[in-house]
């Protein structure tokens, strides 16, 4: 079965998030709308900012164009609406703005290339998903990046696929060890601990929680910064502790000095801002960190050439990121090899 066609027998939103420029997450989209063309399934398609353009903005590098079939829906700016040859028909003008203007909502009459500029706030883009949905698509796709990498968020979409490749090292250890660590934030553990599962809805803010299950919350807006002075509060009978917001190194660093015990409670994987050495070396002094809404990662496309003149061999960097995440798929877009 196609990736594709299992994605969209399964959900009804997917998220593509891109680990750096160029690693392929348009050629990952393209790669699913010519699945998607072949087994007659509809897609809606959008974006967290900007795709389709000729050459990217930042890097000045050439980036494959999105080429989508009749019948295909989409939620874009009005201004980039105008800049591809595809024929559109507009639906709707939706009273939902991103940089390059308000969002449309068109159906493809004519097949052709488009460039998508969707809503980059979250809440937004969660009303673009579900107007896609209303016109009866099969599955929407949602294109992210890595700074925007919420988009994968259970709230958001069911489902996401994490996109990596050659660009992020010219060494492929480097790439292998960057895409695991990733995607391993992502999935993230669901909350072990059946008496804290009930107490979900409770865990608005942040929160200490005790051995029988009572509730402290922290009295400040944000935890940045505040590592230290949440770990004061923190005593022998703290089980374990829920941080809402964003999530940094140098936070978990304080608040686990000397507490390996206490778990540490979040929304879902796409919270935790910390690199790959940090994070490492902190699990190994006994951090547990749980989610309460864990992310599924369906698949990792993997695009083996570098836009800066190198390529790895697909069959090797398809095995040594298989090697380490067995039950995701990894697909080489680039020859649509698996």
């Amino acid at each position: 079965m196609d990736l594709v066609q299992r994605l969209s027998k399964q959900y009804q939103s997917v998220s593509i998030v891109g680990l750096a420029k160029n690693a392929g997450k348009t050629v990952t989209l393209n790669y699913l709308v010519e699945q998607a063309y072949e087994q007659d399934i509809c897609l809606g398609l959008t974006s967290t900012g900007r795709d389709g353009e000729s050459r990217d903005l930042v890097t000045d590098t050439e980036k494959p164009s999105i080429y989508v079939p009749e019948g295909t829906m989409i939620a874009t700016a009005k201004h980039t609406a105008e800049m591809g040859d595809a024929g559109l028909e507009i639906l709707e003008s939706t009273e939902f703005t991103s940089p390059l203007g308000n969002i449309i909502i068109a159906r493809v009459r004519a097949e052709g290339h488009v460039q998508l500029a969707g809503p980059s706030n979250t809440k937004d883009m969660e009303m673009i998903r579900d107007r896609l949905l209303s016109y009866g698509v099969d599955l929407v796709i949602i294109d992210g990046a890595i700074d925007r990498k919420a988009v994968s968020s259970p709230e958001i979409t069911d489902a996401c696929i994490v996109s990596t490749g050659a660009v992020l090292s010219r060494d492929i250890k480097k790439v292998v060890s960057q895409t695991v660590f990733y995607v391993k934030l992502l999935t993230l553990k669901e909350i072990s601990d059946e008496k804290i599962q009930t107490l979900k809805p409770m865990l608005t803010r942040s929160c200490l929680i005790n051995h029988e299950n009572q509730l402290t919350y922290l009295d400040h807006q944000t935890n940045l910064g505040r590592g230290s002075e949440i770990r004061s509060k923190m005593t022998e009978k703290t089980k374990a502790i829920y941080l809402s917001g964003a999530i940094t190194t140098s936070l978990l660093k304080e608040i686990t000095q000397g507490a390996s015990d206490c778990k540490i409670l979040i929304d879902n994987g796409t919270r935790v801002f910390s690199d790959y050495h940090q994070f490492a070396t902190l699990q190994k002094k006994g951090m547990q960190i749980e989610v309460l809404h864990p992310i599924t990662v369906e698949a990792v496309t993997v695009n083996p050439v570098s836009p800066y003149g190198y390529a790895f061999s697909s069959d090797e960097l398809v095995r040594l990121i298989k090697d380490q995440i067995k039950d995701i798929e990894v697909v080489d877009v680039m020859t649509g090899g698996i």
